[in-house]
């Protein structure tokens, strides 16, 4: 528990510090940083913002900005609460960054990623988790086993000492 919060508070340390990055005048930093079809994309200031007041996103649609997706990788990942779905948020970061190259925002580079390897982390400690698992079932399983020879080895020589036994009491 506490090291997922650690986790959550590093993380949201070094996103506040890559929404610093390459940053533009400050009239500029609450503009939107595209318009497409109607649709607005927060900087990465307003995404971090929205990552702090820690609402459930949905999952971005088709027609998402990066800012949205990005948001939502990362609400994702400071979720204590379950595991997520990593392929899926693998999927929005990809979608996220070529987003984010079209759009040339660069506030939201930084932020992409710190996410990117963020999600890599949590991937290589998931699968590190798997393994150990893995391991421990496996020597479980071994130390059952050899209870069980070990359980048999006792009746055996028990069936002897009692037969040796029967032996001396009969003339």
């Amino acid at each position: 528990m506490m090291k997922r919060w650690m986790s959550g508070m590093l993380l949201l340390s070094a996103l506040a510090g890559c929404s610093t990055l390459g940053r533009p005048p400050r009239d500029a930093a609450s503009a939107p940083v595209g318009r497409a079809s109607g649709r607005v994309c927060h900087d990465a200031e307003a995404v971090l913002a929205g990552v702090r007041r820690g609402r459930e996103p949905a999952l971005p649609g088709k027609d998402g900005c990066a800012g949205e997706r990005l948001r939502y990788v990362a609400l994702q990942l400071l979720n204590a609460d379950g595991r997520p779905d990593l392929a899926r948020l693998q999927q929005q970061l990809d979608l996220a960054t070529v987003q984010v190259r079209q759009e040339q925002s660069d506030g939201l580079v930084g932020l992409a990623t710190l996410l990117s390897a963020q999600l890599s982390e949590r991937r290589r400690h998931e699968e590190a988790v798997a393994r150990a698992n893995a391991q421990w079932l496996e020597q479980q399983r071994r130390a059952d086993e050899l209870a069980a020879k070990l359980d048999a080895l006792r009746l055996i020589e028990q069936s002897m000492a009692d037969k040796a036994q029967k032996k001396k009491i009969q003339p």
